[in-house]
């Protein structure tokens, strides 16, 4: 899981792809889906161990978030 503070514009060129988000929740996107994505937290997943997938990001620079006066920083978890 990693937070960018980002704005960023992921599309799906081939294959399949999970997007999971912290909440638990994810949502599959298959070619020529679309995502934009600011300060949250999530990661990406094949689903498939045979096919590969392959995504585009546009990734354009955005003032850090604050929320609840709390100011939100990039965050990377790493979970092996």
């Amino acid at each position: 899981m990693h937070r960018t503070i980002s704005l960023d514009y992921g599309v799906v060129m081939e294959g399949e792809l999970e997007l999971v988000l912290d909440g638990g929740g994810t949502q599959k996107m298959g070619k020529g889906d679309l995502v934009v994505q600011r300060s949250t937290m999530h990661a990406w997943r094949n689903p498939s161990a045979e096919k590969w997938a392959r995504v585009v990001f546009v990734v354009v620079d955005a003032e850090r978030l604050v929320v609840g006066g709390m100011e939100l920083g990039e965050q990377w978890v790493w979970n092996r």
